[in-house]
């Protein structure tokens, strides 16, 4: 990479033509460098990857940062030189992006459903012998997957999904989410009201509930 100054970025990437062309595919060449190596050897969630998979990855994430880098060049504050700024907007972008397409897939229900079924069958089953009373323990177990489902956000049903059926913290749930533990617990707790109003609307009391589980 040239010695280029941040004067000199700045001014380049503001014309146009073939100094501009130049200063972009530069910087695209340093930005892919960058973030290779870190999806390479930072992100050990990607080290089931092919070489040539991360590549692309970079790639893309290179293409993307400088397009957004040029969108935003009047936000450079010059606190930093240029590189570093560059550096770390492209690094940021893609571990948010990491981020946001991990929360997707656990978001996702087909990806989880027979973990589900698993679940439900493992609780429904479990040191019972009376086929009604499994038969009971899994409609409530699937009403409640419904209500779930149906009534809470996808943020919640996350949060719910990590906390009670994974059995993570609530504070790398808040790291998951980019969020704060405090938020964590406000929103298990609304969750928790929403599928116990539905819950008791559906079911005559709480006893009702309980005895579907009761030895």
């Amino acid at each position: 990479m040239s010695k280029r100054t941040t004067e000199a970025w700045l001014q380049s990437l503001r014309q146009t033509g073939a100094e501009q062309a130049a200063a972009l595919e530069e910087l695209h060449d340093y930005l892919f460098r960058a973030v290779f190596l870190y999806l390479r050897d930072q992100r050990r969630d990607l080290a089931y990857l092919a070489r040539s998979e991360l590549r692309q990855m970079a790639d893309d994430f290179a293409q993307d940062a400088v397009l957004a880098i040029q969108a935003n060049l009047d936000s450079f504050s010059g606190r930093s030189k240029f590189t570093t700024w560059a550096y770390r907007f492209v690094i940021n972008a893609a571990a948010s992006e990491l981020r946001r397409r991990y929360y997707r897939e656990r978001l996702s229900w087909e990806e989880v459903a027979e973990r589900e079924t698993a679940v439900i069958e493992s609780i429904a089953t479990s040191e019972l012998y009376d086929p009604d009373t499994i038969v009971d323990r899994k409609q409530f177990l699937n009403e409640l997957l419904a209500i779930i489902r149906t009534e809470l956000n996808e943020r919640q049903r996350f949060a719910l999904l990590a906390v009670y059926f994974e059995e993570q913290s609530i504070q790398e749930t808040a790291e998951q989410l980019e969020s704060t533990p405090n938020t964590i617990y406000k929103m298990l707790h609304d969750a928790r009201k929403k599928i116990r109003a539905q819950l008791l609307a559906r079911y005559v009391g709480e006893g009702d509930i309980l005895a579907l589980f009761e030895r």
